[in-house]
C-alpha cells in the first residue's frame, strides 16, 4: 500500500504534526492542515520523493516544488520564507534560520574605508546623483550602511520638518553586494532583510550547519563544566561528499527553472537564459520563444536570490563558483519540457555584455579563491581602477527615440537609459513614471476656438532625481491631433518594461508592510488613505477607472469617488496594485 505522509512543518524544518494517507492529498486539505496547525508549510512524502506547499503572507496555499528531495524542499522553504514572509515590521529574530548573519569567511570581512570606497565606486558607475565625498557608515550584522549624512542647524527647533523623508542609503555586505534602500522604511527592517537574504545565499550546507552547531554546544558545555580545555579541540571534517553536493546544485537549478519557466508568456516552445555572476553584481538575459517569435522578460530578485544560492553551493565543487550560467528549456509537443545546463567558468573572455566590472570579480576571487584563475580574468579584475576611470564608450545600439524637446534639447533613449541634455537615468534606476495627456480649449471673440493638447512625459528616483527629466512635453494643436510618435514610443517603452518592474516592487514593498505615496493618496498593507476623506481597507474599493486624465477609485457606501491625477507619479500602477491586492487579501 502507498503511503503518503504528510508533515506540517516549521520554517526550519521542524515537524509539528503528521499524518498518513492513502493517496496524495489535493490541495484544499493540505491547507486545511496547514491551517489547522498554524504552520505556513506543508509537506507530502512518498518514499524519498517530497512535495512542499506553503501560505504567503496573503494567506493563499499553492505548490511550491514537486517530487524533489528533503534536502531541495529544505533550500525551497527558506527561499519561500525569504521572498514571502521576512522580516517582519519588527525584523527577523535570531532565532529564525536567517535570522543571523552568516559567518565571514577568513580574510572577507570588509571594514569601514573598503565599504566607502566601494560605495563610491558603485555611485561613480552609474552616474547617480549622490555625494561621494563626507559619507559615513554604520556597521550592522551583515555588513556596513554607508550614506550622505544630513546636517541640521542645532539651533532651529524646527529644523527637523525640512528632512527629506525619502533618502537614499547603501548597504553593502562582507562580499561586497550593494544595496540601494530608502530611509522611508525602518533601519532596522531593510537591514534584516539585506541579513536575511546574505544568509539564505551564504549559510552552510545541512551537514556543515549541524557539526558547527555541535562543536558550539560542545564548547558551551565545556565552559559550563569549571574545567576549560576538557575539550582540548573540535576540527569540523564533515564536507558533503562531491556527488552529494552535485546532486543537490543540479536539483536546485531545476527548481530555478521551473521558476523561471512561469515569468514565461501563455505559449511558448523554448526558454533561454543567461546569468552572469559574482558575489556582489550578477546579469540576467532570458528570453521565450514560441514558433521563431522571441521575447525578453525581466528576471525579479526573488529568482536572483535562489541563483545566488545554487551558485554559492557550486563552489563547494572541484571546478569551483561558474561565472555564466545557461540554461535552455525546451518544450515537447505533449508539454513536456527538457532542461539543459552550461556552465562557464571563464576559461575565456566573457562576451562583453555580460562581463561585469573589475570590481566584482576581485570580490569573487577573495570569497572563492582560485588555485588557478584563468589570464585574462587576472589582468582585468587586476587593472580595474585605471579601468573604471575611463570614459564609458558609447553605446553602438540604435536609440528607439532621438529628437528635439522643444526648440533645441535632444532627448535619446535606448533600451539601458535615457538621457536629456546633461541629465540621464538607467531605466533600472527609475523608481516612477507619469505621462498624462491634457487638452486645453482656448475661447476666441471673433475667431473660433482652438485646442492644444499637451504630452507628458517624467521618469525619476524618490532622492535626488534628474531635474530635466521630471517633465518632458510636447505640444500639439487642433481638436484631434497626431500622439507624438517619440512620446508614443517612450509610454509603450515604460508601460512593457518598466511597470511589470516597479508593481513588482511596490507591492513586495506594501505587502512587507512599507507605504506608496501616488498624489495625496498614501497606499499601504491595510488600503489607501486620503487624510480627512478616505481610509478604505481592500475589500470594501469596488473599481479603479482611468479616464479623463484621472485615475478614479470607487468605494462602497461612497457616492463621489476619489480621484488621483495621472500626472501624479506613479499613479498608472494604481490600479494594478489594487487588483494585486484585492486578490491576495480575499
Amino acid at each position: 500500500m502507498t503511503r503518503h505522509v504528510m508533515t506540517a512543518v516549521g520554517v526550519g524544518g521542524e515537524p509539528i504534526a503528521q499524518e498518513v494517507r492513502p493517496s496524495p492529498p489535493p490541495l484544499v486539505v493540505v491547507a486545511s492542515y496547514g491551517d489547522l496547525h498554524s504552520s505556513d508549510y506543508v509537506t507530502v512524502a512518498q518514499g524519498v520523493s517530497v512535495s512542499l506547499y506553503a501560505r504567503d503572507h496573503g494567506g493563499t496555499w499553492d505548490i511550491v516544488c514537486a517530487g524533489t528531495d528533503a534536502a531541495t524542499v529544505g533550500e525551497l522553504r527558506l527561499w519561500f520564507d525569504l521572498t514571502h514572509h521576512c522580516p517582519g515590521p519588527d525584523g527577523t529574530d535570531e532565532g529564525h534560520p536567517l535570522g543571523k548573519a552568516p559567518a565571514a569567511e577568513a580574510g572577507v570581512r570588509i571594514d569601514a574605508a573598503r565599504a566607502v570606497a566601494l560605495v563610491q565606486e558603485h555611485i561613480s558607475a552609474r552616474g547617480l546623483d549622490y555625494p561621494v565625498q563626507g559619507l559615513e557608515t554604520d556597521r550592522f550584522a551583515a555588513g556596513w550602511s554607508v550614506y550622505a549624512p544630513v546636517d541640521i542647524d542645532d539651533s532651529d527647533p524646527m529644523a527637523f520638518l525640512d528632512l527629506p523623508l525619502d533618502r537614499s542609503v547603501f548597504l553593502i555586505s562582507d562580499v561586497g553586494r550593494i544595496k540601494e534602500v530608502t530611509t522611508a522604511l525602518p533601519p532596522e527592517q531593510v537591514q534584516a532583510l539585506f541579513t536575511a537574504e546574505e544568509a539564505f545565499v551564504r549559510r552552510a550546507p545541512l551537514e556543515e550547519s549541524f557539526m558547527n552547531g555541535l562543536k558550539e554546544e560542545f564548547e558551551r558545555l565545556d565552559a559550563r563544566s569549571g574545567q576549560p580545555g576538557a575539550v582540548a579541540e573540535f576540527t569540523v571534517v564533515s564536507d558533503p561528499p562531491e556527488e552529494l553536493t552535485a546532486g543537490r546544485v543540479s536539483a536546485l537549478t531545476h527548481e530555478a527553472a521551473q521558476q523561471l519557466a512561469l515569468l514565461g508568456p501563455a505559449q511558448w516552445d523554448r526558454m533561454t537564459a543567461v546569468f552572469s555572476c559574482t558575489v556582489s553584481a550578477e546579469t540576467a538575459d532570458v528570453s521565450f520563444s514560441n514558433h521563431g517569435r522571441s521575447m525578453g522578460v525581466r528576471v525579479p530578485e526573488q529568482i536572483a536570490l535562489l541563483v545566488r544560492r545554487q551558485r554559492h553551493l557550486a563552489a563547494a565543487m572541484p571546478a569551483g563558483p561558474w561565472l555564466r550560467l545557461l540554461l535552455t528549456v525546451t518544450k515537447a509537443a505533449d508539454g513536456r519540457a527538457q532542461v539543459s545546463t552550461e556552465y562557464d567558468y571563464g576559461d575565456e573572455r566573457l562576451p562583453d555584455g555580460q562581463l561585469l566590472a573589475p570590481p566584482h570579480y576581485r570580490n569573487d576571487l577573495a570569497a572563492y579563491p582560485r588555485t588557478e584563475v584563468p589570464t585574462w580574468l587576472t589582468d582585468y579584475a587586476g587593472a580595474g581602477v585605471a579601468r573604471a576611470e575611463r570614459p564609458r564608450p558609447e553605446s553602438v545600439e540604435r536609440p528607439f527615440v532621438d529628437s528635439k524637446v522643444g526648440w533645441s534639447t535632444h532627448v535619446v533613449a535606448d533600451r539601458h537609459r535615457i538621457t536629456y541634455g546633461r541629465h540621464t537615468l538607467d531605466w533600472d534606476e527609475v523608481e516612477w513614471v507619469r505621462y498624462p495627456v491634457s487638452r486645453t480649449k482656448h475661447l476666441g471673440f471673433l475667431m473660433p476656438s482652438t485646442y492644444t493638447t499637451t504630452y507628458t512625459f517624467g521618469v525619476g528616483r524618490y532622492a535626488d532625481s534628474p531635474e530635466g527629466l521630471r517633465n518632458l512635453s510636447w505640444s500639439r494643436g487642433g481638436k484631434r491631433p497626431t500622439d507624438p510618435a517619440e512620446w508614443l514610443a517612450l509610454v509603450d517603452f515604460v508601460q512593457r518594461v518598466i511597470e511589470p518592474r516597479l508593481l513588482a516592487k511596490y507591492l513586495d514593498l506594501i505587502r512587507r508592510g512599507g507605504s506608496l505615496p501616488i498624489g495625496e493618496v498614501r497606499v499601504h498593507r491595510d488600503g489607501l488613505t486620503l487624510r480627512g476623506v478616505m481610509d478604505a481597507d481592500w475589500h470594501s474599493l469596488t473599481s479603479v477607472e482611468v479616464a479623463n486624465g484621472l485615475v478614479w477609485v470607487h468605494e462602497q457606501g461612497r457616492s463621489q469617488p476619489v480621484r488621483v491625477s495621472l500626472g501624479s507619479p506613479n499613479a498608472v500602477l494604481l490600479p494594478g496594485i489594487v487588483a494585486a491586492m484585492r486578490a491576495v487579501t480575499g
